[in-house]
């Protein structure tokens, strides 16, 4: 302890005892009692204080007097005045007397404290010095820690056993940390956890350093810095977000360390060593999702046990295949037209705290003009898989139009195509209105669904599929939920689809033409994509569709058609040749 801080201390008692302190004397004597230099400090002054109020007050009896510089005197003086045969005693009382004074002088400047800070801040409550975090948020979390929740604190030596879902806490500095399930975490002080298993964001107040997380196999040494770790069985691995790192083994002394800058990520295994690997710190949830966001969705979607493929387009345009790890790439594509490039089309997504790629429909001949996203490699479709999509659609760029617009579509050859999901002209010919459709096999007749689209709005449609190669035909479901008019969820279509689903490279916002080539681009904006290896429960569409809306209109938002039954055929108004069916020599909007 310096010695201002020693001088420091003993004003602030002396404040306190005469009943002048301040609330901000109060925060600043606990701060310098935390030490056992400065316990022990204030044990002594409070000591000196109730002697020398003992000294003056009771062995003189004269209260109004004021205390003597020091109490030797006094002893002297009292020594003086007594007979040398009964000095010996007077001695021993004084003794007994003192200690019970100092005792009493204790007891009367802690209670003061108390007392005083009582009555000043009587609407505060301070926290335990034991407790180190405060658990503040939480979504679809299970714990296995018991009786933990919003609120509940975290204190040295506790262990978080989080089971699924998020969770979030906040020390009283303001860092926070948000784990994702499954994690273990064990608190060892104020800016020092040691994180056993599972994901971890980190993310650090202003003014805060020095924050390390420990794992089984290394050290994170912050330095002014939000970042992720990753603890699995085989290794630690880091992604910066903002600010550096210092990342090592865990022992000091048994490998490398490595500083870490924003956008930077490495691993370290059981090695010891520190290997550079690709970002990927957007995979990790810095900010607990709210129930009604694309967020909420994205998180129960990725979680879901049988999910395959997901594109979200919120930091790269990417496709991911959650079975092998794989990144694939998404790549905008021109289909003719003018356009002096074919750089990445953003929007605002669905609810505004997303990003969404924009699908460009050209104002003529918009069959084969626009802009669409595509993947890089070809995709072998399993027979029974669930698709997922959150669009919006922006109406048709002309009356009357005869044109198809591609959600989901994959094609082989000329005869082998996929229209997974498709929007057309509805029955009033109006731009402002399609209606979704698929269509598996290019010569035969569009499978119109009960979905009406309506311009500006977005929504969530799901597509399961089961093949039945036998029969060569698709038993297909359709589900449409209208989210900016707060819609139910609808099954639009339910039957049999000629044909299968073929192999070949994903489009996203635009089909095939007869020869391959990129065509049928979707006026609108897609904010997120899902495939899933398996057929869906209804129940758990259903269950995903709410994490999208928070409240829902007691009328469905999906206007159903009087004439147009599921199944039937759009007809001649669609496409003039080929029967209904796409036409195999050239795209049309005629």
């Amino acid at each position: 302890m310096t010695p201002e801080e020693h001088s420091a201390l003993c004003q602030l008692v002396d404040a306190l005892v005469e009943g002048r302190g301040s609330e901000e004397d109060v925060r600043r004597l606990e701060e310098l009692v935390r030490t056992p230099e400065g316990r022990e400090l204030y044990i002594d002054y409070v000591l000196l204080l109730g002697e020398l109020h003992w000294g003056a007050g009771g062995l003189l009896e004269v209260p109004n007097s004021p205390i003597p510089e020091n109490l030797s005197g006094i002893r002297a003086e009292v020594a003086r005045k007594q007979s040398f045969a009964g000095q010996n005693k007077i001695t021993r009382r004084l003794v007994a007397w003192g200690l019970v004074g100092m005792a009493a002088a204790v007891g009367f400047c802690l209670a003061l404290l108390w007392r005083w800070h009582a009555f000043l801040t009587p609407e505060i409550t301070r926290l335990p010095e034991s407790r180190i975090a405060t658990c503040v948020d939480v979504f679809e979390a299970s714990f296995e820690t018991p009786h933990l929740t919003v609120g509940s604190p975290l204190q040295s030596g506790d262990i978080v056993r989080l089971r699924s879902g998020l969770a979030a806490w906040r020390d009283q500095h303001g860092t926070t940390w948000t784990l994702e399930a499954p994690a273990v975490l064990r608190v060892d002080d104020a800016q020092n956890v040691t994180l056993t298993c599972g994901k971890m964001v980190v993310q650090l107040a202003p003014g805060c350093r020095g924050f390390l997380v420990k794992t089984p196999h290394a050290r994170v040494m912050d330095r002014g810095t939000s970042f992720a770790v990753e603890v699995t069985s085989e290794a630690t691995r880091v992604h910066v977000l903002t600010g550096k790192v210092a990342l090592g083994a865990l022992q000091p002394d048994g490998g490398d360390i490595r500083e870490l800058g924003k956008g930077q990520a490495a691993m370290v295994g059981s090695a010891g060593r520190v290997v550079t690997i690709p970002w990927g710190g957007h995979r990790f949830w810095a900010h607990i999702p709210k129930k009604g966001s694309v967020a909420a969705w994205r998180y129960v979607a990725l979680h879901d046990p049988h999910i395959w493929l997901s594109a979200d387009f919120e930091q790269e345009a990417a496709l991911y295949n959650h079975r092998d790890g794989h990144v694939g790439t998404i790549f905008p594509v021109r289909m003719r037209g003018t356009f002096s490039d074919v750089s990445a089309q953003w929007a605002t997504g669905y609810g505004g705290q997303s990003r969404a790629v924009r699908v460009i429909r050209a104002n003529r001949d918009g069959n084969s003009n626009g802009l669409g996203w595509q993947s890089e490699e070809p995709l072998t479709f399993p027979n029974r898989f669930t698709a997922e999509i959150i669009f919006r659609f922006d109406g048709w760029p002309e009356e009357s139009p005869e044109a198809v617009g591609s959600l989901l579509a994959t094609r082989q050859d000329a005869h082998r195509c996929g229209f997974l999901l498709a929007a057309v002209p509805s029955e009033t010919g109006a731009p402002s209105e399609a209606a979704l459709a698929h269509l598996l096999v290019a010569d035969q007749n569009w499978a119109q669904t009960r979905g009406r689209l309506s311009a500006g709005h977005w929504y969530f449609a799901v597509v399961t599929i089961q093949t039945d190669e036998q029969r060569n035909s698709t038993h297909v479901c359709t589900y449409l939920q209208d989210l900016t008019a707060y819609g139910e969820l609808e099954k639009v279509f339910d039957g049999w689809v000629a044909g299968t689903v073929p192999s070949g490279t994903l489009g996203i916002g635009k089909g095939f033409d007869a020869r391959l080539a990129h065509a049928y681009p979707f006026p609108g904006a897609i904010d997120e994509v899902g495939f899933y290896n398996g057929i869906m429960e209804e129940e758990t569409i259903r269950r995903h569709a709410d994490f999208l809306v928070t409240q829902a209109t007691p009328a469905g938002a999906i206007p159903l058609p009087s004439e147009a039954a599921e199944g039937s055929d759009i007809g001649d108004p669609l496409i003039h040749t080929n029967n209904g069916a796409i036409p195999l020599e050239k795209p049309s909007s005629k």
